[in-house]
């Protein structure tokens, strides 16, 4: 079985498709795009831009920025201000890790059981948030 050993391997474009299951507002959102991770002098540059679609709305678009820094066998997740994010560890075919902002509390599982296809898991709750969300990522 193939696993990412390294940060260079998640460089480049995938495709990505995510289900938000909101507890609280008794809804699934649904997201599709893509996110780009490209080299700068500090890792790679995760850059994503998806299309959401929320029940009875009209299609939102959405961004996100993270930095990626290669930790060893991990590879530390950051906040595009600099902020620490989480953590995800290479070689394991699932990793979990944990990020509190409080009141809510983050629970991140990485699957990488399908490599190069690879899911995040993220089940968030506390007293302002209640959702689970999953992004499947491909190579494009």
């Amino acid at each position: 079985m193939t696993l990412p050993r390294s940060l260079s391997e998640f460089e480049g474009s995938w495709s990505l498709s995510r289900t938000i299951n909101d507890a609280r507002a008794g809804q699934v959102v649904q997201a599709d795009g893509q996110a780009v991770l490209r080299p700068t002098e500090d890792g790679l540059i995760y850059d994503e831009e998806v299309t959401l679609r929320v029940p009875g709305q009209t299609e939102m678009k959405g961004t996100r920025r993270y930095l990626w820094q290669d930790a060893g066998e991990e590879i530390a997740v950051h906040f595009e201000d600099g902020r620490y994010f989480h953590a995800l560890k290479l070689g394991h075919l699932r990793f979990k890790d944990h990020h509190d902002c409080p009141p809510d509390s983050y629970d991140a599982v990485y699957d990488f059981s399908g490599w190069p296809n690879w899911i995040v898991h993220w089940t968030v709750s506390g007293p302002r948030k209640a959702y689970e969300m999953k992004t499947e990522y491909r190579p494009r």
